[in-house]
């Protein structure tokens, strides 16, 4: 699309992640086409999944999802159908005052396969997706869009937006659009520290996941226990997420000092000697899950054409995305 043409039907999203990529699919079903723009190397935002050096992967963002909703569970079904989600079967613990105590299985957990990302790289195919494209300005210009990248650049002008960026990025992108800005402004959202840990061997904890419920973790789990991961080499690769009060105290600190610290605070609350790493890195999520979502499953002003979806939108989790993108997206298709 050339900079400086728009046409009314056409859609710019903004983030690649589940909601922004389940509503442009939505929008593409219904024949509307949509570009997707995101800031980083490949799709999937928090349900990314990391490939070390090493060769391993870790899912350093969203560990697995849950099932409420029935249409989300109707599209489960058809991701369990093709292969690229499954059901993880892990034995998950809470850890509390220096015990451990395993967990009923009350509740299914899933993950896509090979990797969390797997489901967002389904949802992109043969969608006009532009990685490594940060949108620093969301203009409005007559009665369209134009979208500018942090260079200046143009990006094209389009009749409608949806931004599906962290709450206050939306708030601050979406500045001229009220009905938007105010409501995503309300919302804060936690900071999480994720330590991708790859060991030499396995390690020896009963359990594949447990709860921290204090000190500096809040989430460890044995990564290369869900299903389709390769084990490396005979090792293990774990994710270690840090705790809100930790994470958000030290979200400005150095990488390699936090990954340390985790992984001495693992090592304590596993309850096991401590083992040779062959790969240690920690990833920063500025934005990892709003403390409070809006009630709205959405927002936007239809005059304008300004929509906002996320996982801040009428609920948190993997879920909640979902159904937040397709809600947007229909919506501008205007069946909601």
């Amino acid at each position: 699309m050339d900079a400086n043409t728009t046409t009314n039907s056409s859609v710019a999203i903004i983030g690649a992640g589940l909601s922004g990529l389940v509503a442009a699919r939505r929008l593409r079903e219904s024949g509307v086409g949509a570009v997707v723009f995101d800031k980083g190397r490949g799709v999937g935002g928090r349900m990314s999944t990391r490939r070390s050096p090493t060769g391993a992967r870790f899912d350093h963002g969203a560990q697995y999802f849950t099932v409420r909703d029935e249409r989300f569970r109707t599209q489960l079904n058809d991701w369990l159908d093709a292969g690229m989600a499954a059901k993880w079967e892990g034995q998950i613990a809470v850890i509390e005052n220096g015990s451990i105590a395993v967990s009923p299985i009350l509740r299914d957990r899933y993950v896509g396969v090979p990797g969390m990302n797997a489901i967002c790289k389904h949802l992109a195919r043969d969608i006009d997706v532009r990685c490594e494209v940060r949108v620093a300005a969301v203009e409005r210009v007559g009665d369209a869009w134009r979208l500018v990248d942090d260079n200046g650049a143009a990006l094209g002008a389009f009749g409608r937006v949806l931004c599906t960026a962290p709450a206050p990025q939306t708030a601050e992108l979406f500045a001229a659009a009220a009905a938007i800005a105010e409501p995503a402004s309300s919302v804060d959202m936690h900071k999480c520290w994720a330590v991708m840990a790859q060991f030499e061997q396995p390690l020896s904890p009963e359990f594949d996941g447990a709860f921290v419920n204090d000190g500096p973790l809040s989430w460890i789990a044995r990564d290369s226990s869900k299903p389709g991961r390769e084990r490396p080499d005979g090792g293990e690769c774990w994710v270690l997420h840090g705790s809100q009060a930790y994470s958000a105290a030290n979200i400005e600190r150095n990488a390699e000092e936090i990954a340390d610290e985790l992984l001495a605070a693992f090592f304590a609350a596993a309850q096991i000697e401590p083992a040779a790493t062959r790969q240690l890195a920690a990833h920063r999520w500025r934005y990892s899950a709003p403390e409070e979502p809006l009630a709205s499953r959405f927002l936007r002003d239809e005059a304008i054409g300004a929509y906002a979806a996320g996982d801040w939108c009428g609920g948190p989790r993997v879920e909640g995305a979902y159904l937040s993108g397709l809600a947007a997206a229909e919506a501008m298709l205007g069946l909601a």
